[in-house]
């Protein structure tokens, strides 16, 4: 995906406001590689646009009033830069990636909060912290999206694990999926869970009824 100019003017203000001193072009560069790599069929430039532009409509939102959002932003820009399916800490690693970043930022509440809210990506788990809440909210907020656009997204996953056999694919994203139906709830925040909660739940149990046929998705 060719990088939108207010994508990384966006990153640029960003950066300075939250790590000026550390390398903004290093930072991007690394970013880059990441999201810009050949394979990233979802989690690519387009994910982080769509979580920017997610966050971007809501921010001003009285739920949201008193949160770090900057510290979202950060996040969002650097929860997904390392990606490889054939490990299992790349939320670490992305955390990890940010920190090194920033250099000596990297002791700064907002940049501690961003890697926090990363590292919270891995189990999409529940949270004490709002902030986190949010960014949590905002990343999984695909699963609640209308259907032809949810089957966009579980096709673009499965480009990015086509080395894996159809047989295991369908039991390991089946078991991805009846996790996350089991839990009693997907959003933490209200807004979103009152907003998606039921597409995402519909869209869910679609899926994993298709990969229990014996397709490889919906």
């Amino acid at each position: 995906m060719l990088v939108d100019a207010s994508l990384r003017t966006r990153f640029a203000e960003l950066w300075t406001r939250t790590a000026d001193g550390a390398d903004a072009q290093a930072a991007w560069r690394a970013l880059q590689s990441g999201y810009g790599a050949v394979g990233r069929h979802y989690h690519g430039w387009s994910h982080v646009a769509d979580l920017l532009a997610g966050h971007d409509a809501v921010r001003g939102m009285a739920d949201f009033t008193g949160l770090d959002h900057d510290a979202v932003d950060l996040a969002i820009f650097f929860h997904d830069a390392v990606y490889d399916t054939g490990r299992n800490d790349n939320e670490a690693r992305s955390a990890e990636l940010l920190a090194a970043q920033a250099g000596e930022a990297a002791e700064t509440d907002r940049v501690r909060a961003a890697e926090a809210m990363i590292r919270e990506t891995a189990a999409h788990g529940p949270s004490a912290d709002p902030a986190t809440h949010l960014m949590l909210d905002l990343d999984l907020a695909v699963l609640g999206a209308p259907p032809p656009a949810y089957t966009a997204y579980a096709a673009a996953i499965r480009q990015e694990y086509a080395a894996v056999p159809d047989i295991a694919w369908r039991f390991g994203r089946g078991c991805v999926l009846e996790r996350f139906l089991a839990r009693s709830r997907l959003y933490q925040t209200d807004l979103f869970h009152d907003r998606l909660e039921a597409n995402a739940r519909a869209n869910l149990a679609a899926e994993a009824a298709a990969l229990q046929s014996g397709s490889s998705g919906i």
